[in-house]
């Protein structure tokens, strides 16, 4: 009996530790400004000027990095949205693009 508490007091234990170590996701709005000049002149280069209007977030993960926390963004995504029109676009930090709908690129650099 006490060898069944005890391995199940191991496996509680290694459940929330494991928990506990994932990185927090979150996603933010920003202001155009905020988007890094790398992701904004890809934009531009693929599909010409931003669109007015739209909204542009941040998605990034909270990590530790020893005593302090760190927010590491993973994409910028625009925005830009109606019933007839939408228009969604994802960037990696570095400019890369993911993903695209509602626009045709202006250009082949894939």
């Amino acid at each position: 009996m006490k060898l069944n508490t005890f391995l199940f007091f191991i496996l509680g234990f290694a459940i929330s530790t494991s928990v506990l170590a994932q990185a927090v996701k979150k996603t933010e709005t920003i202001k155009e400004e905020e988007v890094p000049v790398a992701v904004r002149l890809a934009f531009k280069e693929d599909f010409g000027e931003i669109p007015a209007d739209g909204t542009w977030s941040v998605n990034f993960a909270i990590v530790s990095e020893g005593t302090r926390s760190v927010a590491k963004p993973t994409w910028y995504t625009f925005k830009k949205g109606s019933r007839q029109e939408k228009i969604e676009v994802r960037y990696t930090p570095d400019g890369k693009l993911e993903s695209f709908k509602g626009l045709q690129k202006t250009s082949d650099n894939s």
